[in-house]
């Protein structure tokens, strides 16, 4: 069994994103590729049939994004204060009289599939402090609840188990940046990859690793990267 590591708090204070929300560039554009101005971009592909990394197995896309996240933790002087993104729209958080029947194990064919049942509603994911807060709104298009610690607890969200002795277990940030803005990942729900952000070097580094499906990207133009 993995070792417990100490969640993530949660950031009551949206302001922090603001210079993410407000950046030049179309919310569209934000939510997949982040803001504009970094060095350089690339695409990292979701773990699939065709396209995984030889010899390294099948990976959710959790296990992918904090694989890629952890990379990162030689590109900025600011390890221990990551900002982290959790999108609002996964059926869990807020809770309620329905519960999950199914979810793709990537998290992005069926995010929200319901039926009621009887007894006791879904608890919410976090505490209504947590829930009820103020979320970070990008032009309408995507919110998201904000959280901040370490690269080394990337998704450990603090989740409630959804009934005892069974676990809760939610999708990875749809958005991450340390505390200096170094780099930037944003991982929306629909692409079949995500995007990082950042130094030559760090993308470098990126498309170097034989364990990732990695091509450059243009920034504005998110598609699917060939």
């Amino acid at each position: 069994m993995r070792p417990s590591r100490a969640a993530l708090s949660h950031e009551p204070d949206t302001s922090v994103a603001d210079w993410f929300v407000g950046a030049d560039a179309p919310a569209q554009v934000l939510a997949v590729q982040g803001p504009p101005g970094y060095d350089a971009y690339a695409t990292v592909h979701f773990d699939g049939a065709g396209d995984t990394a030889a010899g390294t197995g099948y990976r959710s896309d959790p296990a992918l994004v904090a694989l890629v996240t952890r990379l990162c933790a030689n590109h900025t002087a600011t390890p221990d204060d990551v900002v982290y993104g959790l999108w609002e729209g996964w059926g869990e958080i807020d809770g309620g009289d329905a519960r999950l029947l199914g979810v793709d194990v990537r998290y992005r064919v069926l995010p929200r599939l319901f039926r009621p049942h009887p007894g006791p509603a879904t608890p919410a994911a976090f505490e209504p402090r947590v829930v009820d807060a103020p979320r970070v709104d990008l032009g309408g298009l995507r919110s998201y609840l904000l959280f901040r610690g370490s690269l080394a607890q990337v998704g450990e969200w603090g989740a409630r188990p959804l009934a005892p002795g069974w676990p809760r277990t939610l999708p990875q940030a749809s958005l991450t940046w340390p505390a200096d803005r170094a780099w930037f990942i944003a991982s929306d729900v629909d692409p079949s990859w995500f995007t990082v952000a950042g130094s030559r070097e760090l993308i470098d580094l990126l498309l170097g690793r034989t364990d990732l499906v990695v091509s450059v990207a243009r920034y504005g133009d998110p598609k699917e990267p060939t």
